[in-house]
């Protein structure tokens, strides 16, 4: 049965940020006119590769990507995520992860769902899941460099408007976004019923984020944020949510 695979969309090269961690900004067409960037990771354990949101690349692009090593494991770390996560599994015949709710794109099944605090794509690393969502959302914590955190829509960190589209950008911005760490208001709302209040639901779940050791960050959008992570994700977690004070 021939697929028609979703097309690959404008991306940069391959960039390495560290050791064993590589990056790819792509692109998203949210509707004509209307483009924002969208990121891959890629975590290489000895030869296999592990792609974190997972974004198609043009055949060159392609090639480059199996120069690093043998793609192996996908993983979908959110709900409104997965367009190109069917190509990989039919390509590459990869093992693919994901929240047992995460079914926005319903192919492919998932070999394995993604726990709280269960087995790990990553050797060493941990799985987090924001357990409070109306939408299934999840990060992956890397034990590289002092702690690497992969998050999706959750948690953003952007220095500019690069692989974004003027409407694109405007339409970020109409939606909350902002350069800086930042709780993205689109998803908070998106992840809160809609009788409960949005700057108290999610609380719990960035309380427990911040227990997580990492220096660096990088979400399916965005930019890199490295060394400084987790001290902007707690300022940007106390101006996003009404925190009960600490006990005496």
């Amino acid at each position: 049965m021939h697929i028609e695979y979703p097309a690959p969309q404008p991306h940069g090269r391959i960039r390495q940020l560290l050791p064993d961690f590589f990056v790819v900004r792509g692109t998203a067409r949210i509707a004509p006119g209307v483009v924002v960037n969208r990121n891959m990771g890629i975590v290489r354990s000895g030869e296999d590769l592990l792609l974190v949101n997972p974004v198609r690349l043009c055949p060159a692009g392609e090639e480059r990507l199996c120069d690093l090593g043998r793609v192996r494991q996908a993983v979908r770390l959110g709900y409104y995520h997965g367009c190109d996560d069917l190509y990989y599994r039919d390509r590459f015949n990869v093992f693919f992860w994901r929240q047992e709710h995460s079914n926005h794109y319903p192919v492919p099944p998932a070999d394995q769902f993604l726990v709280d605090g269960g087995t790990c794509p990553v050797s060493g690393g941990r799985v987090f899941e924001f357990s409070n969502s109306r939408v299934p959302e999840a990060a992956l914590l890397v034990p590289q460099a002092g702690g690497l955190l992969l998050t999706c829509d959750a948690l953003q960190y952007w220095r500019d408007w690069t692989g974004c589209s003027w409407a694109g950008k405007w339409l970020l911005r109409f939606g909350g976004v902002h350069r800086g760490m930042q709780v993205v208001q689109s998803w908070r709302s998106r992840a809160t019923p809609g009788d409960e209040n949005s700057q108290r639901w999610l609380a719990a779940d960035f309380q427990r984020l911040l227990n997580l050791p990492f220096f660096h960050l990088l979400a399916a959008h965005g930019d890199f944020c490295a060394d400084n992570a987790h001290e902007l994700t707690e300022r940007a977690v106390s101006g996003s949510f009404l925190l009960p004070a600490p006990r005496p």
